[in-house]
């Protein structure tokens, strides 16, 4: 088991709370959490592991980061199961390394955190970089 990757699915190093040193998050599975997935009593090392999957909890957060950040975490479940989690997390790098600075972006933000590139801009094909207001 890889320890980067949540029950929910979620790859850690994606998530700002572990790319945001200030806050010294080691991931989902090396600490004491309320996450009521994490908590979880049914659940085996995935989500997809229990008899409920997906469950009502797990839909809602799928929900929430496919609507605010485009990724679904039923999508990167299915993946693990069916590729593993050497494969999906390779797929994870290629798809968020930064162009400019060749570090992961966190899927939380429009912008890399380390270079400040939009990730829209390379889409569109402008080019710009976020500044600070």
């Amino acid at each position: 088991m890889i320890t980067t990757i949540a029950p929910c699915g979620m790859n850690c190093e994606l998530c700002h709370s572990l790319q945001n040193r200030k806050k010294n998050c080691p991931g989902c599975r090396k600490k004491p959490t309320n996450c009521v997935i994490q908590n979880c009593q049914q659940r085996g090392v995935y989500c997809y592991d229990c008899s409920k999957f997906p469950c009502r909890r797990l839909k809602q957060l799928d929900l929430r980061y496919r609507t605010n950040y485009s990724m679904s975490m039923l999508e990167n479940l299915l993946y693990i199961k069916e590729y593993g989690e050497t494969a999906f997390l390779e797929q994870q790098r290629k798809k968020y390394t930064c162009p400019d600075c060749g570090k992961l972006r966190t899927v939380h933000y429009d912008y890399c955190i380390y270079c400040k590139q939009d990730k829209r801009s390379k889409k569109s094909g402008t080019g710009m970089k976020k500044t600070k207001e």
